[in-house]
């Protein structure tokens, strides 16, 4: 029970976010639900809310002393919607901000600066709350670091497309050409789906495995559309047109189409987290 009820504390605020944070311990909102299923592997609690969303808590470590909470929203129970890390190992690596678990209240404000509000938590000790920002953060009763939450509150803050952030041609082929797959994940969406010779790929991993191994391939896939890309000129309308693809009930789609050689390719932007992101690739 002990578990559920420290979990429970993290609520979102409604606040402006102006700090909107995808990642901890190296997931990211947004990705599938099978992607913690596949790294994580042992499921010690899932259950659903009274409101219909859904939780699954992981072990991180094997002794229990550092596990994960992924929940997923009501109107898409496929995706993650918020990842808690929460433990007792003093000194683990969070994947957030520089934070460690058992970090003393005064080793957090010289990262974080100090907490806009501090709820009582009662046994749990204190939930601190940062104003314009989609995360919180778990202060146990003896004054350490013991967990983080983070939010996709995109929904409530960034409710209108933003089309002045749709990225030109230049700047996302340079990207897509880097070899920084750490820049390149930045602009791909969580659930990115790149379709080829009748396969879809997509992230099976936490987005730090797939940057730092590619085991989806999804990396190579992206390397070789830049490829695609550096034999485009943007301007030759037989080559390359943008246009918005519509459907009722769904996002409103940005949309990329390339012929080239008698080929077709297309790449489809969605606005997510505040910005446009590579949602869909064919090649």
């Amino acid at each position: 029970m002990k578990i559920v009820l420290t979990l429970l504390l993290f609520t979102a605020t409604n606040s402006f976010c102006q700090d909107f944070v995808t990642d901890l311990n190296g997931f990211r909102l947004g990705q599938f639900r099978d992607v913690p299923k596949n790294e994580l592997n042992t499921i010690i609690q899932e259950d659903k809310f009274d409101n219909g969303f859904e939780y699954e808590i992981f072990l991180v470590e094997p002794d229990t002393s550092v596990y994960m909470l992924f929940e997923y929203a009501n109107y898409d129970l496929k995706t993650i919607w918020s990842i808690q890390l929460t433990g007792t190992k003093k000194d683990f690596d969070c994947g957030f901000k520089g934070l460690k678990l058992g970090m003393s209240e005064a080793e957090i404000k010289s990262l974080m600066g100090e907490a806009s509000t501090v709820e009582d938590a009662g046994d749990y000790g204190d939930k601190w709350i940062y104003d314009n920002a989609n995360y919180s953060l778990e202060i146990s009763p003896n004054g350490l670091l013991a967990g983080i939450k983070i939010i996709d509150q995109s929904q409530e803050f960034y409710t209108a497309s933003d089309i002045m952030k749709i990225p030109n041609f230049k700047q996302y082929s340079e990207i897509l050409n880097s070899d920084n797959q750490q820049l390149i994940s930045d602009i791909l969406a969580p659930g990115i789906e790149v379709y080829k010779n009748d396969s879809v790929h997509y992230f099976h991993n936490s987005m730090m495995k797939e940057i730092n191994e590619d085991g989806s391939g999804i990396f190579s896939l992206t390397k070789e559309l830049s490829q695609i890309l550096s034999r485009v000129d943007p301007m030759d309308s037989l080559q390359y047109e943008e246009n918005i693809r519509v459907a009722v009930g769904q996002a409103t789609l940005h949309v990329a189409k390339i012929k080239l050689d008698g080929n077709y390719n297309e790449i489809v932007f969605r606005y997510l987290f505040g910005q446009y992101l590579i949602w869909e690739i064919q090649l």
